[in-house]
């Protein structure tokens, strides 16, 4: 399939998607770790004074830090499917077609956000 965008486009929007895959898995493995058996990442559980006795308000500050980890992994894992996907698409030069209408996505759309993979409604 050939595409819309001229190469240089092209070039620079692979660039910002690989840019971006490397930022997403810094990130991650600051507070993750990649499970090959399940094919996810996994949050790692925070340290909070180890080696010293614990209180409840410890645990509790543990348990939520946790959570709010959780929740982080799971949007900066979701961004890094959207990334992979989008860097997918140079394969077989359908990167930047709309998967609604089959139209060429704006250019400027792409440089916003080069992982979009619908047209926006103007």
């Amino acid at each position: 399939m050939d595409s819309h965008y001229s190469t240089e486009f092209l070039n620079a929007r692979k660039a910002d998607l690989e840019r971006q895959k490397g930022e997403l898995e810094n990130q991650l493995h600051q507070i993750a770790r990649y499970d090959n058996a399940s094919g996810s990442w996994v949050t790692l559980q925070p340290e909070f004074d180890s080696g010293t006795t614990e209180d409840v308000g410890d645990r509790s500050d543990e348990a939520q830090t946790l959570e709010e980890n959780q929740a982080q992994v799971a949007e900066l894992e979701k961004s890094l499917v959207e990334t992979d996907y989008a860097l997918a698409k140079f394969a077989d030069g359908s990167y930047g077609k709309c998967e609604t209408t089959g139209d060429w996505l704006d250019e400027a759309r792409l440089v916003a956000y080069p992982a979009a993979r619908i047209c926006t409604d103007d």
